[in-house]
């Protein structure tokens, strides 16, 4: 499936279902986590 309309599905699901809300934030709370992560072991790699 094209990423356009992944994104597009989501956005509709969060905008339109109930609960929308809670599911919008718990994606971008682990979205921003794993970025977190990345960046950490990024870190962590160049350090040593």
């Amino acid at each position: 499936m094209d990423t356009k309309w992944r994104k597009a599905g989501l956005a509709a699901v969060i905008v339109l279902a109930p609960g929308g809300f809670i599911l919008g934030a718990t994606l971008g709370l682990r979205d921003w986590q794993k970025r977190r992560a990345e960046k950490a072991i990024a870190e962590r790699d160049s350090a040593t």
